[in-house]
């Protein structure tokens, strides 16, 4: 009668660890990134392929994006959980109240004008007289004229093309624009690939610093699944640390979700790598992985201001948390 006792005791307790683990990987989380591949989205797919989410009791989908504009109405809607999302986009997300919050810094000072190497630009200034392309409502058009003051440089002397967004890549191999500026982690990787080397300064080389993409939750989400958000947290910094020592099996993990971008590997690879500085800021240098400071928050708004974008309202502390990161 004991044994039989004790047989039964183990089934119970076996099942409840079977139906306690069934629960935890329930959870299910729609992650959505701000743009079609990358290389700075590695990470995320390194975090799926090892395991990390589950880990976490988390089922991770992880989804394109079609701009930072779009992504955040969707995240605003509940139509995905968590976001990656271009900051200075959610800058004028919450100016506009839409209920989300910023957890998460991914990376910072991506922003820099790229120019062909056989007829450099090498700061603002050098501008004046020259041509550049850039779609009106992109942050390194809104952040251009705080640039040019910051170098002493005349903006009302620089020629601007407004193309289209997405385009100004092709203005700037067809020699029809000087400049353009963009992420040095994505542009000039697009660029080599079709033939043309290229050189770049970056905003930050001039004091014009911006925070650039990073984790963004919908608000009753964070408020109702504290937990989950935690645990997405956990498991994306343990993939950063794998990815900035393993570059090349981070991008394979997204080949492997995405065969197709097997054509990039190697833009991919390269996107990444220059991701790698920009995990950091100077105010935020010896802190942990993600985290992020009013200052930062302050000076986006001051350069967005200056820049005749936003009039800003709403403190940077009400734009942000650090209080789901990893407590170190």
């Amino acid at each position: 009668m004991l044994r039989r006792l004790m047989r039964l005791t183990s089934l119970a307790c076996l099942l409840a660890m079977v139906a306690s683990g069934a629960a935890r990987a329930d959870e299910k989380i729609s992650f959505r990134l701000d743009w079609t591949i990358y290389g700075v989205h590695a990470p995320f797919f390194l975090a799926l392929e090892k395991g990390l989410y589950k880990d976490e009791g988390l089922d991770v989908t992880i989804s394109e994006g079609q701009g930072s504009a779009t992504v955040v109405q969707q995240l605003a809607q509940g139509q995905d959980q968590l976001a990656l999302i271009d900051f200075s986009t959610l800058l004028f997300s919450v100016e506009q109240g839409l209920p989300v919050t910023a957890v998460m810094r991914i990376v910072s000072d991506m922003l820099g004008v790229i120019s062909p190497a056989d007829a450099p630009i090498n700061r603002p200034r050098e501008l004046e007289g020259k041509i550049i392309a850039y779609a009106p409502s992109e942050s390194s058009g809104i952040a251009f004229p705080s640039l040019m003051a910051a170098d002493g440089g005349d903006i009302k002397k620089v020629n601007i093309l407004s193309p289209a967004t997405g385009a100004k890549n092709t203005l700037l191999l067809q020699r029809r624009a000087d400049a353009i500026p963009g992420n040095i982690n994505v542009q000039p990787a697009q660029i080599e690939k079709l033939g043309m080397k290229t050189t770049h300064f970056l905003y930050s080389d001039f004091g014009v610093s911006l925070m650039a993409q990073g984790i963004v939750a919908n608000n009753v989400f964070l408020k109702e699944k504290p937990e989950a958000v935690r645990g997405f947290l956990r498991a994306t910094i343990k993939a950063l640390e794998m990815a900035k020592a393993n570059p090349e099996e981070a991008v394979d993990a997204i080949i492997k979700r995405m065969p197709q971008q097997d054509r990039n590997r190697d833009v991919l690879l390269v996107q990444w790598q220059a991701s790698l500085p920009g995990l950091t800021t100077k105010n935020t240098k010896d802190k942990p992985m993600g985290v992020m400071v009013a200052e930062d928050w302050a000076g986006m708004q001051d350069v967005m201001q200056k820049g005749g974008a936003l009039d800003p309202k709403v403190k940077p502390e009400a734009i942000f948390t650090n209080d789901y990161l990893p407590q170190q």
